[in-house]
């Protein structure tokens, strides 16, 4: 079976906040596996590690938050999906470090990305902030996907206010051809929320990363009949184990159709990128 990780994280140890090392990279067991003694990031043994827990393709996600989680330069995404062109480098924009939003978002795509993630909560801004719709207007006409850490976080200096999710809201109404992918939607506080959003709005979905699997159910009543708006996510290397993440979803009472769907289909077809 092909399993689409959309939410993988890149960058080298020292590029994290001590913080962010201590209280989510370290909850997995990968963190010595995939560097070396120096604190780099060795890319073929990342890739080695989640191949042999089944991962066929993915999204590289980098980003720009110095003050909670720390800067991974959007360069290391594309270098590293140069070697292995089956994970896709996304790019990353914090309107807090990025004085003109537009022009690095340009940047960004000249150099090789295929879509955004942003991380208001890390980042200390919100999605409905008026200096990133220029932004999410460049990314509708030319097709680019957006992702948006949608839910809480544990990392100090984290603000909760910044995961406000009618701001989420406000996006997707403003921009209905834009699409937008809700990562963690709702952990925490907003579940019931962030499956309304994608009832809502045709243009939204939700990346499970970050949840335990065996509790989806809990979190979205409808997963089995809304089974076309979930992507498969892990948040890796911060992550238990991504074995674990699938056989837990297997477990779940849900179609063999829903579960095609969060692990490859809804990626595929979403995303366009591994068809």
């Amino acid at each position: 079976m092909e399993l689409i990780d959309v939410h993988l994280h890149i960058g080298h140890v020292f590029e994290w906040t001590e913080n962010a090392v201590k209280l989510w990279m370290d909850t997995g067991d990968y963190r010595k596996k995939i560097f070396d003694k120096n604190g780099y990031l060795i890319i073929e043994e990342y890739v080695k590690v989640i191949k042999d827990e089944g991962v066929t393709a993915g999204i590289l996600l980098p980003e720009y938050s110095p003050l909670t989680a720390g800067v991974l330069p959007v360069e290391e995404a594309i270098e590293f999906s140069s070697k292995f062109p089956e994970f896709i480098p996304f790019g990353a924009i914090n309107p807090n470090v990025h004085i003109f939003p537009l022009k690095e978002c340009k940047r960004q795509i000249e150099l090789g990305v295929k879509g955004l993630k942003l991380h208001p909560v890390h980042g200390l801004y919100f999605v409905n902030d008026k200096s990133l719709y220029a932004v999410y207007e460049y990314c509708k006409e030319n097709k680019i996907p957006v992702m948006m850490h949608a839910g809480s976080s544990v990392f100090p200096g984290t603000k909760l206010k910044y995961a406000d999710p009618y701001t989420f809201d406000e996006v997707a109404s403003d921009f209905p051809n834009l699409t937008i992918i809700l990562c963690h939607a709702g952990r925490g506080f907003w579940y019931n929320i962030a499956e309304f959003l994608i009832r809502r709005h045709k243009n939204v979905y939700i990346d499970i990363s970050g949840l335990p699997p065996k509790n989806l159910l809990k979190y979205y009543p409808n997963l089995d009949r809304f089974s076309d708006k979930f992507l498969f996510g892990t948040d890796f290397p911060g992550v238990p184990g991504i074995k674990k993440n699938v056989k837990d979803i297997n477990s779940l009472p849900i179609s063999e159709k829903a579960k095609e769907n969060i692990f490859f289909r809804n990626a595929k077809r979403i995303l366009n990128f591994w068809n």
